[in-house]
């Protein structure tokens, strides 16, 4: 039985409560989760100089609608896996109560108080459902490291919007999902797995963002088990092969949209 120690965004977070208890019933031992509290002015200020309106529209599907936010659908969205997985819980905190794992909440992800968690929960591994940039003090003691999953086909596509950002240059061949060990860079770590994705079954680039949820809480556990039982093995990125991409303008998401749309139809 391997520890591990969940990092999250948010109490509310659907991905977080998915991965946690999949892991969990695969026979991991959580032996904490660290949570960044919501309502922080400092996090707030950050977010809405980085993402803008768009960070308004993040906190009503995330927060306030959550599983209301998914119609029916032709693909599995993260409603769907819950229903399917037989997973009830609305929040984080549902596994202090039913299972005793302790909950963190903190400012930040680097805290002195998430550090002392780590020394004294020494896991084997950190699964990371997102929460921001890691400083080297986390990483350090964090195990094996801190295992992340990332919206994009690893080392071609690192930062944000890079599903749109693939779809904006036609490489519709690296559109998917890569499981990593995070590192000091954006997206730079060790590779465990990655996984493709057809976008023909979806509408939109919304519809498909929705179909990679499920799809990274699945990904992301199943590289667990395939890791600590040998079948995965860490693939070095070489930093050359790919760059960082950042928020795309709503133009330039436009013109996305319509390129996808092409490929839809065909």
């Amino acid at each position: 039985m391997k520890d591990v120690v969940i990092f999250s965004p948010s109490r509310l977070s659907l991905y977080t409560i998915c991965v946690t208890e999949l892991l969990r019933r695969n026979g991991f031992n959580i032996k904490a989760i660290v949570v960044r509290k919501l309502f922080n002015p400092n996090r707030f200020l950050f977010e809405i100089k980085r993402d803008g309106f768009r960070l308004i529209q993040k906190i009503w599907k995330k927060i306030f609608l959550r599983k209301r936010a998914y119609t029916y659908s032709n693909y599995e969205t993260i409603k769907d896996l819950m229903k399917i997985e037989n997973i009830h819980f609305s929040k984080v905190d549902d596994f202090q109560k039913n299972f005793k794992i302790p909950v963190l909440y903190c400012k930040n992800l680097n805290d002195a108080r998430v550090i002392d968690t780590l020394k004294q929960s020494e896991p084997d591994i950190v699964v990371f459902t997102g929460g921001g940039l890691l400083r080297n003090n986390v990483l350090k003691n964090s195990g094996d490291g801190v295992l992340n999953c990332h919206a994009g086909v690893l080392p071609h596509y690192r930062g944000m919007d890079v599903i749109e950002w693939a779809i904006f240059e036609e490489h519709f061949d690296r559109i998917g999902i890569t499981v990593h060990f995070m590192d000091n860079g954006i997206d730079t770590g060790d590779i465990i797995q990655i996984e493709k994705i057809n976008i023909e079954q979806c509408e939109n680039i919304t519809h498909l963002r929705n179909k990679f949820e499920p799809m990274m809480c699945r990904l992301m556990v199943n590289a667990c088990i395939d890791y600590f039982e040998g079948k995965r093995k860490r693939i070095k990125q070489n930093l050359c092969d790919g760059k960082q991409f950042f928020m795309m303008h709503p133009r330039l998401k436009k013109i996305a949209e319509n390129k996808m749309k092409k490929v839809v139809l065909l």
